[in-house]
């Protein structure tokens, strides 16, 4: 099949809810790219549309393709209802080559490069166009190559520890050819003058000013990097979580308390949700008193606080991650001073 008189199709490379992917090649320029075909769906058309327009926008501050922020090259309409956007080829998101390597953790060589990436993306979309992704996860970044190489895991006999298993159940472990990433899905992206939702991001990478309503930012990008860097480490959420309670109670597990200043903030429904009012004018996270299980209170008792959570090799991650994971929005770094950070040059060992 040919689209729109140019776009010889190749193969189908994933299907969604909002319709397929497929990788073609362009007769005109003899190059290949992806096409995302929407379905013919008003709502799907009608949310495609809007990202478009946000990703000529990227593409208008970005011609050079350099920011870390996929690029499209064009928009078409096929059989007069088939809504397709052009976009440079990618190869699988982090989540997926996390997933084929049955949650074994990337490379920290891998990921101190996915951390400057993400910070240099993050710093033009919010410096250069003032714009929120506000659904930043693994499946939201993708890897620029398809290819891999059979490789060593790096921490193998602690994860195999963890997780009870041995090196005769797993598959070869395979590493990126290159780390290079993009990042792509920006139907939810909000511009800092636009009506802003009151709840963004998937549940597991929501920083805590979304969850208690106290209003939110650019900043909130930084929440969710953090959480992902820690997850492309471990292989495992940092807040592995479907319950607003627990996911605030692992938090002050993982991060500490929750200051004074986001609670002074907090919406009011929230705080009488979830906190109780002590001396002092102070508030208290209901927990354990409300937790919904007994295994959910030893979920929560589980877990490591952040520092705790890699070697001291390792420690650099956790310090810069820790930055981004700043309870207080307010002190928390942006994008732009984060690739200052000493993590993102420093040596590093993954033996």
């Amino acid at each position: 099949m040919v689209l729109n008189s140019k776009y010889s199709l190749l193969k189908l490379l994933g299907d969604g809810t909002f319709g397929r992917v497929v990788l073609a090649r362009d007769r005109d320029s003899n190059r290949d790219v992806a096409i995302k075909i929407i379905r013919d769906v008003e709502r799907y058309m009608d949310n495609a549309k809007i990202e478009a327009d946000i990703l000529k926008d990227i593409r208008k501050a970005d011609p050079r393709g350099t920011s870390g922020c996929a690029i499209m090259y064009e928009t078409f309409v096929h059989e007069s209802k088939f809504f397709c956007l052009v976009f440079e080829p990618l190869g699988t998101s982090l989540y997926d080559f996390l997933k084929d390597n049955e949650y074994r953790g990337y490379w920290m060589q891998d990921i101190q490069h996915f951390a400057k990436q993400s910070m240099q993306a993050l710093a033009f979309l919010h410096d250069s166009l003032r714009m929120t992704h506000t659904d930043l996860k693994p499946e939201n970044v993708l890897l620029c190559t398809m290819d891999a190489r059979e490789s060593r895991f790096p921490r193998e006999a602690e994860w195999m520890r963890e997780q009870k298993m041995s090196a005769k159940e797993l598959k070869p472990y395979m590493r990126p050819v290159s780390s290079d990433i993009k990042i792509i899905d920006f139907g939810n992206a909000t511009y800092d003058d636009e009506q802003h939702s009151s709840t963004i991001n998937t549940r597991q990478y929501r920083g805590p000013e979304v969850m208690l309503s106290c209003g939110w930012d650019t900043l909130s990008d930084q929440w969710s990097i953090g959480c992902i860097l820690m997850e492309l480490y471990s292989g495992n959420l940092l807040f592995e979580t479907h319950e607003e309670m627990e996911h605030l109670a692992l938090i002050e597990r993982i991060i500490g308390p929750l200051p004074g200043s986001i609670l002074e903030s907090a919406s009011s429904s929230a705080l009488k949700k979830w906190f109780t009012q002590q001396g002092g004018g102070r508030w208290r996270l209901n927990w354990p008193d409300n937790s919904s299980s007994m295994s959910s209170e030893r979920h929560v008792a589980s877990q490591r606080p952040l520092n705790k959570q890699v070697p001291t090799m390792h420690a650099g991650l956790t310090d810069f991650v820790a930055e981004l994971l700043e309870l207080a929005p307010g002190k928390r770094k942006t994008a732009s001073s984060m690739l200052k950070h000493p993590f993102l040059t420093e040596m590093i060992y993954d033996d």
